[in-house]
């Protein structure tokens, strides 16, 4: 009799310890994972130098148009900038290709770039200049400008992070 209220009492002490531990041990929620198919990249402010392991950028800027560009708003309440860049071929093969490109605002919303070159034809150690072109909404203030090689499926997207002071002042 003293051996079966013993288990049932140890029966009793496992149940509430368990009960208890569930309720004030629960684990932490998992954090919501963020950008679906988020591309992998490389990123830093418009002054530095990147590599993707394939494409180096440097001297790195937004400008206003100029005629040569032949860059123009889309639209009343719009203006255009120009991003310039150097790409060089940093692998020991020839590459090709253009720029797929982007600017993003503060909160994520996105306006896409037009190339106005030719794109490239780099052999290892070669260099290029390339401009794209933007006709942004006169309210929007990029934060972001996002390179994704056109040619290359599985390469790497340059994030390049701006502040107010890369930004040509006659389009705030």
């Amino acid at each position: 009799m003293i051996r079966r209220l013993w288990v049932a009492g140890l029966g009793l002490a496992l149940l509430f310890g368990a009960t208890t531990l569930g309720t004030t041990a629960a684990p932490k929620p998992t954090p919501e994972p963020g950008g679906a198919n988020q591309q992998a990249g490389v990123s830093g402010p418009l002054s530095s130098v990147l590599f993707n392991g394939v494409l180096r950028l440097k001297g790195m800027k937004l400008r206003d148009p100029l005629a040569k560009d032949n860059m123009h708003p889309n639209a009343p309440s719009t203006h255009a900038i120009v991003f310039t860049a150097i790409v060089s071929n940093g692998t020991k093969h020839a590459t090709h290709g253009f720029f797929n490109a982007s600017l993003a605002d503060a909160d994520g919303i996105t306006t896409a770039g037009r190339a106005l070159d030719d794109g490239w034809d780099l052999q290892p150690g070669a260099a290029a200049r390339i401009a794209i072109g933007f006709s942004l909404p006169d309210n929007f203030v990029p934060t972001k400008l996002i390179l994704i090689e056109a040619a290359r499926s599985n390469a790497k997207a340059f994030r390049i992070l701006l502040t107010p002071a890369d930004v040509p002042v006659g389009t705030l």
